[in-house]
């Protein structure tokens, strides 16, 4: 991918300032794409990677949290750059696995882009409810078209504090409540959940992250890292063939064993 007016961003503090590599340098794959990292603190870090421009900003004691000012600020500092396009994503639990497609062409005629949570059904204020609720960790936004949302949701968050990731209530009040029709909702492959090898309770496991272009599981990551490089796509498997039209008796057994495979995450 070559975008010259794209770029990939991340806003950080702290622990993770000084290892960027962990996870946010594996965008570095998306060749022609510049890295920017908002260090929010009073220096820059010493350890600074090649690879990627650092931009000192000053805290705010506006969110009263400093990764709750992380995760409401970041939508406001792209405005610093100049780019059309910019994919905002967690600094320390979000890996990139294979190069990404144009940012204008994952946006389309959208101003903003964005996955699904796993647990996708949630009540929200304003709408009253979606299914589609988005997680906040990894967004694609035309950055001159959808000002007027990101102000919005920072302005939100500036004037009540709930929690400290309240940047995903904000964002889904706003954005499912008064702009469903500038988003456009993407596959999870662009910012997968599941738990890799791992049970955990009310989520998904899987066993390989084939086919995953972004990976946002921060217990994983560690194992995750190990698969690179992963399959383009994933393998599907065949369906055994049926010779003949069932029976109502077959079908009612076909059925009753379908009954058992894995399908809703509890």
């Amino acid at each position: 991918m070559s975008e010259s007016r794209s770029a990939i961003v991340t806003v950080a503090f702290g622990h993770s300032t000084e290892h960027l590599d962990y996870t946010f340098s594996s965008f570095a794959i998306n060749r022609g794409v510049p890295l920017h990292a908002f260090i929010i603190g009073s220096e820059l870090p010493k350890r600074r990677l090649d690879g990627i421009e650092y931009h000192l900003i000053a805290p705010v004691p506006d969110f009263s949290h400093p990764l709750r000012e992380i995760y409401f600020r970041r939508l406001a500092l792209i405005d610093q750059l100049d780019v059309d396009y910019a994919l905002v994503v967690d600094s320390y639990d979000v890996l990139c696995l294979q190069p990404l497609p144009s940012f204008e062409k994952l946006v389309g005629d959208a101003d903003v882009a964005a996955c699904v949570e796993h647990q996708g059904s949630r009540y929200v204020l304003g709408q009253g409810y979606t299914a589609s609720f988005l997680n906040g960790g990894v967004f694609f936004w035309n950055v001159p078209r959808s000002r007027d949302i990101r102000a919005e949701v920072v302005e939100r968050g500036r004037t009540h504090f709930r929690t400290v990731a309240d940047d995903q209530h904000c964002l889904n009040e706003v954005i499912q409540t008064k702009y469903f029709d500038r988003l456009r909702i993407l596959p999870s492959q662009y910012n997968y959940r599941a738990y890799l090898n791992q049970r955990q309770r009310g989520w998904p496991t899987v066993d390989n992250l084939d086919g995953v272009m972004i990976y946002h599981n921060a217990t994983c990551i560690p194992a995750a890292k190990k698969l690179s490089p992963v399959e383009p796509r994933a393998a599907l498997p065949e369906l055994k063939k049926d010779l003949t039209p069932l029976t109502p008796r077959d079908q009612f057994w076909r059925r009753f064993r379908q009954r058992f495979t894995k399908y809703i995450i509890r």
